[in-house]
């Protein structure tokens, strides 16, 4: 394959040089800070996320869960970076016994929240301060759709351990026999298992390639993102204190020659972790 543009063979030569990294210098994920730094993205990137992204085969999956482990008795739930609520509408339509509680940090979202007299709480926060926010409540279940890979730090690895300290923090805040439902997606490597994460961390998160890669269709160019391979998500699950007890995913996704070859894309789509505290051997 020939690849002709500068920008290109730049790509090229930076996938060979994050491969090398990789091989010698694995990533840590035991950066540790007093308090959670997360990047900002701004609110003509947030408007962006004004939309469902729970279609019906997630919701399949995901009502099966909830109908199993919470079948006919009322439950409180939390949605973390809830944004417009459509998510936690489509609950409260669905379980009339439930009560939910939006956070999410983007007042431009947050407004378009339906009102639900006594079922629905609506609090502008950032999740970084979960346990300050909700100190003393409990929830049955802590929903995190596709919020996970947006906890982006200064580096990898501080943002490895974003997503540890939060998972951490919404382990604390369940009930006994609670639930942490996460929807995420599944960057596995062609060869190297998680080194699309790094890769597309790394440009995407990089301001002096914001305009760059904006161009070449990330919206959150400039801020950037931390998509994992499967195994990468469990990894901090079980470091967080947690067990994953259940996992679906959906369909594999055509991906572009280009962007496989340059981001060492393997197997990618979505998945869903269905989640308990404690650890135990037998997590999927």
């Amino acid at each position: 394959m020939r690849l002709a543009s500068p920008f290109c063979r730049s790509m090229r030569r930076w996938t060979a040089a994050v491969c090398h990294v990789e091989k010698v210098f694995p990533v840590s994920s035991t950066a540790q800070s007093e308090t959670m730094q997360v990047r900002r993205l701004a609110d003509s990137q947030l408007a962006n996320f004004d939309k469902e992204y729970v279609g019906e085969r997630k919701w399949a999956a995901l009502r099966a869960c909830i109908d199993r482990d919470f079948s006919g008795r009322p439950f409180s739930f939390l949605d973390i970076g809830g944004g417009n609520g459509l998510f936690a509408d489509r609950v409260l339509a669905t379980y009339s016994n439930s009560r939910g509680t939006v956070l999410d940090n983007a007042e431009i979202l947050l407004r378009k929240n339906k009102d639900w007299p006594d079922r629905k709480t609506i609090v502008c926060g950032s999740a970084e301060n979960l346990e300050t926010l909700f100190a003393g409540e409990r929830f049955d279940i802590i929903f995190m759709n596709w919020v996970l890979h947006h906890l982006v730090g200064e580096s990898y690895a501080s943002t490895t351990e974003n997503v540890r300290r939060l998972l951490h923090g919404a382990g604390s805040l369940l009930h006994p026999n609670g639930r942490i439902s996460i929807f995420e997606h599944m960057y596995d490597g062609l060869v190297i298992d998680n080194l699309p994460s790094h890769i597309i961390y790394h440009l995407t998160s990089s301001r002096r390639l914001s305009s760059l890669i904006r161009r070449w269709g990330a919206n959150t160019a400039g801020v950037g993102v931390c998509f994992r391979s499967r195994k990468a998500w469990l990894d901090i699950i079980r470091d967080a204190g947690l067990d994953a007890v259940e996992y679906s995913e959906g369909s594999r996704w055509p991906i572009r020659l280009a962007h496989r070859l340059l981001l060492h894309m393997g197997n990618v789509r979505g998945g869903h972790f269905w989640i308990r505290r404690g650890l135990s051997s037998d997590s999927p």
